[in-house]
């Protein structure tokens, strides 16, 4: 009898400081917490959202790719691309209590709206697998070439999936009931992220190089419009009301507040350095976004479109999730006001409005092969000095864990690089002048470079 008294004292005391004791291990004040995967540190870090700080780090294997959270906020999913595995991460410890076998370089993680299911996008391993929640075990697989990102209905018996496979690019409809694919749309452009929506009739998704979010109709399989976002825009999650659509717009770094009922851009919203992904909080009044290029999150009031807070989080912080509250009533936001100015500066040198993440100069005037970095998000050597008219092989070669590409329309190559691969092409110096190479994904956040012919000076230059 004392020992349960003194246990009720304990948790009253508890709750008299302004913890609360249940669901998800919940922050002071009963604040939710944000997982923020960090994608060079090899870890996930721990948002308190009523403070606005990190609260700690949590290791996780080589490069944290996908994260989602269950909706009752107990569990947080991590994939991690550099090795082959999805750590299960308890939010009451901010522990890792398991470690799930999916296969090699896992992509994209969505979660089903009841919770139930964990889609996996097996990059590497051209499938995309589906994780019990109730279990922590892989329940079933479909065949798919180089899955990068999906979507799940609200049951999980849906998957909408995003396939990189180049000179086939596709969003493809899974039955997760049968283990089929059922359905293709065939894609002139690279897929990117894509998202749901709450009633399950729209997917919203980004194609590298478009400037416009994507409008699929489920029940046509057709895409039905398309909405003007700006450079780079890269996923679009929905707020839990479906009212609104956040789009993550890289190139301007900017958050774009989507109306989902005229499918237009109501606003934008400035916030940091090649912003990554965003979500959304339970009742729809806060954004956070990851700022893979200025390390940090930033909060932002949608009713009001501004930036109330910057969190320093760690390196390349990439996917963010937040323990949902259950039972919030989603409002939507109001007017739109002027943005907050974007945070973190940049090193990297702008010709005739294009911007290059410049790695120095290489001349290869006496050579007749080259070795090309493609990395996040830049070429090294950005510029290539040669003889006009010269012939060279390059082997560009990638370290990192996203896809990059390497195009120069006026040479006719348009080559995508796979993570931690390489490719090789065949380049000619202009007769004269400079001429560009850009990577088609990436080029808006820097990823580009030059041909210069002869003493030719890097500048304004065609492509």
């Amino acid at each position: 009898m004392l020992k349960r008294v003194a246990a009720l004292l304990w948790v009253l005391a508890l709750m008299g400081g302004g913890w609360v004791v249940g669901t998800g291990s919940l922050s002071a004040a009963g604040a939710p917490k944000a997982y923020v995967g960090l994608f060079k540190d090899d870890a996930v870090a721990v948002i308190d959202t009523a403070q606005n700080k990190v609260l700690s780090t949590i290791a996780v294997p080589k490069g944290p790719h996908g994260l989602v959270v269950t909706p009752d906020g107990r569990k947080v999913y991590v994939s991690s691309d550099g090795a082959s595995t999805v750590s299960v991460i308890d939010t009451a410890t901010d522990r890792v209590v398991a470690s799930i076998d999916v296969g090699a370089n896992p992509h994209g993680l969505a979660i089903s709206g009841a919770g139930s299911r964990v889609l996996v996008s097996g990059w590497g391993s051209n499938r995309a697998l589906v994780i019990d929640t109730a279990t922590d075990r892989v329940i079933g697989e479909v065949p798919i070439a180089q899955p990068h990102n999906g979507t799940l209905s609200q049951d999980g018996r849906t998957a909408w999936v995003a396939s990189q496979q180049q000179g086939a690019t596709a969003l493809v409809r899974l039955n997760l009931a049968t283990w089929k694919e059922v359905a293709r749309v065939p894609l002139d452009k690279t897929p990117r992220g894509l998202e749901l929506s709450p009633d399950g009739r729209r997917v919203f998704f980004t194609l590298a190089g478009v400037n416009a979010i994507q409008v699929l109709d489920t029940a046509t399989n057709e895409i039905v419009t398309q909405i003007p976002v700006g450079t780079s825009p890269h996923y679009t999650p929905f707020t839990p009301d479906g009212r609104w659509a956040l789009a993550v717009i890289q190139g301007p770094g900017e958050l774009g507040i989507l109306d989902t009922t005229s499918n237009t851009l109501a606003g934008t919203v400035a916030v940091g350095k090649a912003p990554h992904w965003s979500t959304s909080s339970s009742d729809g009044h806060t954004a956070y976004v990851t700022n893979e290029g200025s390390n940090d999150v930033s909060v932002v009031d949608l009713a009001n479109r501004t930036v109330t807070a910057t969190i320093a989080v760690g390196n390349a912080p990439r996917k963010i999730a937040v323990q949902p509250v259950l039972g919030a009533a989603a409002t939507t936001p109001a007017s739109v006001r002027a943005a907050a100015a974007p945070s973190g500066t940049s090193r990297s040198i702008t010709l005739d409005g294009v911007t290059y993440a410049d790695h120095g100069t290489k001349d290869v005037r006496n050579r007749s092969k080259l070795e090309l970095e493609a990395d996040d998000y830049y070429f090294s050597p950005t510029f290539l000095r040669g003889k006009p008219g010269q012939k060279l092989t390059l082997v560009v070669e990638s370290e990192a864990s996203t896809l990059h590409n390497i195009s120069l329309p006026a040479l006719g190559i348009d080559k995508d690089i796979p993570p931690k691969g390489k490719v090789q092409v065949d380049v000619t110096f202009p007769a004269s002048g400079v001429l560009a190479f850009s990577c088609k994904f990436h080029g808006p956040l820097g990823m580009n470079g030059q041909l210069l012919a002869g003493d030719a000076a890097p500048s304004g230059a065609r492509s």
